[in-house]
């Protein structure tokens, strides 16, 4: 299999399990209670040995000869996606880290660009602070939507761990085709109140369906337990304890000028000025390779959720889209084709939208961290594969 096409990319804004729907064929579902899950078979948690070799030390740079190796992969990826930018970083716990930003061809007048957006990505993000927040007992699992919106639909038998692990059943704001259609930032509000008039697609627990708006409802009520604007908690809670000097959680329609622009390969099937903080808790990072492999790094490492917490965002992972990938708490689990059929376990998490793709993961079988991101619609899972095999190839 050709690694530059080895995995679907999850975006941003993805679509659901069910197709997008307009209001014109929304049938909204009230819902009593919870429901068991009916839907594919769940894949096994990773073992805890899958975790072993995560928390050795990040200090230092790789060695000069494998640094030439992730060089020369590189520049087969940036050849093979013509990405205008992109940034890169592998680690290896106990032996360095590389990383490396390069910049194809830019359009005219087009700055270079000192961070990149990370889109879903950034979802870890918004499930480390809230599982945070349930270690310090200020959040349960099991507390209801209602709390804090109880005019939602369902509210009263959606919990949070239903938001965080997307079988809520709550429509996704993104396939509504008006709300598409209007150009630039949307904000919070936009996108709840698009959610809300939309109604339910299942009774939770009952299906797995990504969905934007339940993390859009985690970020609301991250700003409601701690008392301060989403962004700033994000920041205190990580940026600022791993010190993560070129990664920000975006306010809400805050200034994007350094950040590398999209360049979609069908400008004319996306969203009219889109705005990277529009997701806000679904996705508003933004960053260097570097610093998304060192708050990988730290989470798998139980350095911002004790460990326990971390193996159990793995816990329950639901099939994804029909391809191999599954979702559990913020976090996805891949399994990657070998040349010699079985497959190897990456843990990360994917991002996108048009014009930009990005991903961070964990290789046990390499040992090795990976993040990518680049600004076209060239393959992020594919750079980080040709990286990853370039750690194992001799000199």
């Amino acid at each position: 299999m050709n690694p530059l096409t080895l995995l679907w990319v999850v975006g941003c804004f993805c679509l659901s399990l069910r197709a997008a729907q307009d209001s014109t064929d929304w049938k909204p579902v009230h819902c009593d209670s919870a429901k068991p899950y009916h839907g594919p078979k769940l894949h096994a948690r990773p073992p805890a040995s899958v975790f072993a070799g995560a928390s050795g030390a990040l200090n230092g740079s790789l060695d000069t000869n494998t640094s030439m190796r992730l060089e020369k992969a590189l520049e087969r990826a940036l050849t093979a996606t013509q990405a205008p930018a992109v940034t890169v970083a592998v680690g290896v716990p106990g032996r360095g880290l590389w990383s490396a930003t390069r910049l194809g061809q830019l359009a005219a007048g087009e700055p270079s660009p000192q961070v990149f957006y990370w889109a879903s990505a950034g979802k870890a993000f918004t499930a480390v602070v809230i599982l945070q927040l349930v270690e310090e007992g200020k959040l349960k699992l099991d507390d209801k939507l209602a709390r804090w919106f109880p005019d939602f639909p369902n509210a009263k038998v959606i919990t949070l761990d239903h938001l965080l692990t997307h079988t809520s059943g709550l429509y996704s704001f993104q396939n509504d085709s008006t709300l598409r259609s209007r150009p630039g930032y949307k904000s919070p509000e936009t996108l709840l109140a698009v959610a809300k008039a939309h109604g339910n697609a299942f009774c939770p627990g009952e299906y797995w369906a990504y969905c934007n708006t339940g993390y859009v409802l985690l970020a609301r009520i991250v700003e409601q337990v701690e008392g301060q604007p989403f962004h700033a908690v994000v920041t205190r809670r990580i940026m600022d304890r791993l010190e993560l000097k070129h990664t920000r959680s975006l306010a809400p329609n805050a200034p994007v000028a350094n950040i590398a622009p999209a360049h979609p390969s069908k400008p004319e099937e996306t969203e009219a000025g889109f705005h990277f903080s529009t997701p806000f808790g679904a996705g508003n990072v933004v960053g260097t390779a570097e610093d998304l492999v060192r708050f990988w790094h730290a989470l798998l490492g139980g350095r911002l959720v004790k460990p326990k917490t971390m193996q159990g965002m793995f816990e329950r992972l639901h099939p994804m889209f029909g391809q191999p990938q599954f979702y559990g708490r913020g976090v996805m689990l891949y399994e990657v084709p070998k040349p010699d059929g079985s497959t190897q376990v990456w843990l990360g998490h994917s991002g996108g939208c048009p014009g930009i793709k990005a991903v961070m993961a964990y290789a046990p079988e390499a040992g090795a961290f990976v993040a990518v991101a680049l600004n076209n619609d060239g393959s992020a899972e594919a750079t980080a594969h040709l990286l990853l095999k370039a750690l194992k190839e001799t000199p």
